[in-house]
């Protein structure tokens, strides 16, 4: 079997989680880059990496980097997917892909034109819990799927994204599309907390119903203030999934199957390991093998775009108080959750 490409991780913020897993899964990371020298330093040593830079663009270059792993700000990356594709270097984004419906489609098209594979890391597609339940996701065990739900609470108003449903949500609308497919139509509620939804919603409540006919509930709370009764936090929070034959319930590291047919059956599927960092290493091995058999990522970045439109159309009913059908928000529109320039950090 030919050895894995070389990756490069470009910025070491939510990029040092992809560090550990990678390390844990045994790729090989051939460079790093970011702007904070220090940071750069730490993590080299950290992780025993010899190539280092600050400049992106020639990280992309380095011969040695065969796949370029995007771990920096969604506002920062379309410049970068252009010049990875443009080198015919595989990309790895981190979730979500934009912020702006219109940086994403350019994104998308950047590595279409070129025929460069684009994957964006949804991590919660493949949390080894969520894994661990996905066969019994079938009727013969749940029947029916009619309902599903996912919570989370925390306290942390001061997201970079500055917005709840394309930061936190995303995960959720991610993975019950992997899982459901398709989302029709969306109502959502969402509050600021201190501040207007323009300036950024940090609780976002959404029910969302599947072509199919799932519905779902989405629960992200990120300014619950006691935190000792916070609940479900990321990463383990609370999902639940019902069907005319049985249930799922739990959290990414303790998950129960129940079933009623042909009897009762309580099962508790062997969980591999935590979501962090387990999660990343497992969608960077997904994308890898990909790679090496020409099939098409669960997460690539053509089919994410319906995933961008679930959360512009989540959006777009907080702030209109009504249902949104996902079909609504038109891949040629100019939404756009950027916050202010200057106003977010660049890890």
């Amino acid at each position: 079997m030919a050895e894995s490409p070389g990756i490069g991780v470009i910025g070491l913020g939510i990029g040092r989680v992809h560090l550990e897993a990678y390390r844990r899964q045994g790729f090989v990371v051939a460079a790093i880059c970011d702007i904070d020298e220090s940071r750069l330093r730490e993590c080299a040593q950290q992780f025993g990496i010899r190539r280092t830079y600050t400049s992106a663009e020639e990280l992309i270059a380095d011969p040695e980097v065969g796949v370029i792993d995007l771990a920096l700000q969604p506002w920062l990356r379309l410049p970068l997917v252009e010049s990875a594709a443009a080198a015919g270097k595989p990309v790895f984004c981190q979730k979500p892909l934009a912020m702006n419906l219109r940086q994403a489609v350019s994104m998308v098209e950047a590595c279409e034109r070129r025929g460069v594979p684009l994957m964006v890391n949804h991590n919660s597609c493949f949390v080894p819990g969520f894994l661990a339940v996905e066969p019994y996701l079938d009727p013969e065990w749940l029947g029916t799927i009619y309902h599903a739900e996912i919570h989370n609470y925390g306290f942390y108003t001061t997201f970079p994204e500055r917005h709840i449903i394309p930061a936190m949500m995303i995960h959720h609308v991610a993975l019950v599309n992997k899982w459901f497919g398709p989302i029709e139509t969306v109502y959502c509620q969402a509050h600021g907390h201190d501040r207007s939804l323009e300036e950024g919603e940090v609780v976002a409540i959404a029910q969302l119903r599947h072509r199919g006919g799932v519905q779902v509930l989405l629960v992200n709370n990120w300014a619950f203030l006691e935190a000792a009764r916070r609940g479900p936090s990321h990463s383990k929070e609370e999902v639940r999934i019902q069907g005319t034959r049985g249930s799922v319930f739990g959290h990414s590291e303790d998950m129960t199957v129940y079933a009623t047919h042909p009897r009762p059956v309580e099962i508790k599927p062997v969980i591999s390991g935590p979501w962090f960092p387990d999660a990343f290493g497992l969608a960077m091995r997904h994308f890898l093998d990909c790679l090496a058999t020409g099939a098409t990522p669960i997460t690539d970045g053509r089919g994410n775009l319906h995933v961008l439109q679930a959360v512009f159309a989540a959006w777009e009913s907080a702030r209109q108080n009504r249902v949104v059908r996902v079909e609504e928000i038109s891949l040629q529109a100019d939404y756009d959750l950027n916050p202010p320039l200057g106003s977010a950090s660049e890890a």
